[in-house]
């Protein structure tokens, strides 16, 4: 039984949180998680709500706005997947802290790593204009343009609003890399982990893609191209 998580402090709602995730399932090892998840649910949505409320001692008022969301989802999630084998060496606010300047450098540099990409393929297309095309190829009814591949389109807006997501979705559909390569290269602590965050990036771009007043039409056609992750 734990107590209500909004009258305890941040060390003790851990301390709760881990004997919730360290407990056996009540059928064995191989029985359902059901149990734990709705145990581990509220403390976990009370620390998530104590992280952004008080953003100065979590460490996320340091965190440039454009990248706040994103570093301190990717933070968050880390602190979920160690909260089970931290030890009290330091409060839990300052491993996020620490944790959340660390992701959010990561996405900084990639995002500058894009930018820059983007910059040499502008510089080379202003170098080596194409030749103008009186007859444009007609397309057949079923050839459907490839999503990434679309100048100055959708996907080419979303990257620039959230290249940490448009780069997992590219690793993944793209450049068809398996989940443990993606693992390796975002350093993320399972394949789990990847699909989750690939699962959240391609509703982030259907959220994207309706905001931006695109038809229904297509946007279901373009989120088709990111078929669904099965669960590793």
């Amino acid at each position: 039984m734990t107590n209500r998580p909004a009258f305890i402090s941040d060390e003790e709602l851990v301390k709760q949180l881990q004997a919730v995730m360290r407990a056996a399932p009540p059928d064995g090892p191989h029985g359902s998680d059901d149990e734990r998840v709705r145990e581990a649910r509220p403390l976990a949505e009370e620390l998530s709500e104590r992280i952004h409320r008080e953003p100065k001692a979590w460490g996320l008022a340091s965190v440039p706005a454009e990248f706040r969301d994103d570093a301190a989802n990717d933070a968050f999630t880390a602190l979920l997947f160690a909260i089970p084998e931290m030890r009290g060496r330091q409060s839990v606010s300052e491993w996020f802290s620490v944790t959340v300047e660390s992701k959010f450098r990561r996405l900084w540099s990639l995002a500058e790593r894009q930018k820059a990409e983007r910059e040499r393929l502008a510089a080379e297309a202003a170098a080596n204009p194409e030749p103008a095309v009186l007859d444009s190829p007609v397309l057949e009814p079923d050839a459907e343009p490839s999503l990434f591949e679309e100048p100055g389109g959708t996907w080419t807006q979303f990257e620039a609003a959230f290249p940490r997501d448009a780069f997992a979705l590219r690793l993944r559909y793209l450049l068809k890399r398996d989940l443990e390569e993606i693992a390796v290269m975002l350093d993320a602590p399972s394949s789990r982990a990847i699909t989750m965050r690939l699962d959240r990036a391609r509703d982030r771009f259907q959220m994207y893609c309706e905001q931006a007043g695109v038809s229904r039409r297509d946007v279901a056609a373009m989120v088709e191209q990111l078929a669904e992750e099965p669960t590793p």
